[in-house]
């Protein structure tokens, strides 16, 4: 059994509100601003006047949230954020006309003001900090990052919105800033911590067999992605040239085995000299290294009503009933929800950086075996 649930303005909708919503999809990626998109029927009354809009409702940046509920599971918020946009579509058919009410996720808060930031003497995790500390943000979950490896004085300075520079934090620390929604209305939570390498509480997802909840699974491996990352820094001070490369052995994976069959045939990649002085050499490959180290991507469908869960990006979910190399964790990277009146379905992205056993099988393994 599915049911949801509609907030306004942080306030529970009432069955007349309900009632005015058609079609709700949300769309959830990792690194982006989840957003929401309502449809709402409208039409004309007996002397023409267009009815169903409902302006105090879905007034611009009012918040609105959504939680669903899969089963005997717990309601799971999908998105808390404001409408920023009303789409209008007008036909002369009836039954025909919708407005449809877009939804962003808190981080719109974040991303609205362009200025230049300056801070000082400050490590990366202490300014993510001070740039979550917003109304609409009740709490946050910040990854501690290492000094530079410089020992000169550092600044951080910087043109575009707070997001951006989150963002931008981010990446050079091998994180990921976000925001999501909270175990209440209005009480965003703001994320700035790597992925996850150890699965949650949701059902494994199956392919094949009596327990299979999947109507379709395509995988996909880039064999250009795993990369040897080298950087250097020189040091104004003395002179000297420090080097620092990534170790595959120590990146996070899913899996007991690396993505690829031979690191002789991995890429190499020289950072470019874009962080200064203001990040650890070493935090600076590996997370190079761990974002083009995701060469497997999946993309799929859950199988109606099978599934007893509700996929969320930043999550990791287990996969099985495919073969032996693509059994496993993975990570999800985008989910998109669509809910009607009838139905519900979940197709998603997942991503992972490593293999189950046995992968390491060849061609000529293969061929062995069948002929």
């Amino acid at each position: 059994m599915i049911e949801y649930r509609l907030f306004f303005n942080n306030t529970p909708a009432t069955r007349e509100q309900l009632d005015l919503v058609e079609e709700i999809t949300v769309e959830q990626a990792v690194d982006m601003a989840w957003e929401a998109r309502l449809q709402v029927p409208v039409g004309t009354d007996a002397q023409g006047q267009w009815t169903g809009e409902t302006e105090a409702l879905f007034a611009e940046f009012t918040p609105v949230r959504i939680e669903l509920r899969v089963a005997e599971s717990g309601f799971v918020p999908l998105i808390d954020g404001p409408i920023v946009e009303i789409e209008r579509d007008r036909q002369t058919e009836p039954g025909q006309s919708m407005i449809t009410v877009v939804v962003q996720d808190d981080s719109v808060w974040l991303n609205r003001e362009d200025r230049i930031f300056r801070f000082d003497e400050q490590l990366d995790h202490e300014i993510a900090e001070e740039l979550f500390d917003i109304p609409q943000i009740a709490s946050t979950e910040i990854e501690t990052t290492p000094a530079p490896t410089s020992s000169t004085e550092i600044a951080v300075v910087q043109r575009g919105t707070a997001m951006q520079l989150l963002r931008s934090l981010a990446q050079r620390q091998g994180l990921h800033a976000y925001v999501l929604p909270g175990s209440s209305p209005g009480e965003s939570i703001g994320c700035f911590k790597r992925f996850t390498t150890e699965p949650g509480n949701l059902p494994t997802l199956t392919l094949t067999g009596p327990e299979r909840n999947l109507a379709s699974f395509s995988p996909r491996d880039d064999a250009q992605r795993p990369t040897r990352v080298t950087t250097y820094a020189l040091s104004l001070l003395d002179k000297t040239v420090t080097q620092r490369t990534s170790d595959f052995a120590s990146l996070d994976r899913l899996g007991p085995e690396d993505p690829f069959a031979d690191e002789a045939s991995t890429a190499a990649q020289i950072l470019p000299p874009r962080f200064g002085d203001g990040v650890d050499l070493d935090q600076a490959v590996a997370a190079e290294a761990e974002r083009a180290s995701y060469a497997s991507e999946v993309t799929g469908m859950v199988l109606g009503h099978y599934y007893r869960g509700v996929l969320v990006p930043y999550q990791v979910v287990t996969v099985k009933g495919v073969d032996d190399r693509r059994s496993g964790n993975y990570l999800i990277a985008q989910v998109t929800h669509s809910l009607s009146r009838t139905e519900y379905s979940q197709s998603f992205t997942l991503r992972r950086n490593a293999r189950s056993e046995g992968a390491g099988s060849n061609f000529a393994d293969l061929a062995g075996a069948i002929f």
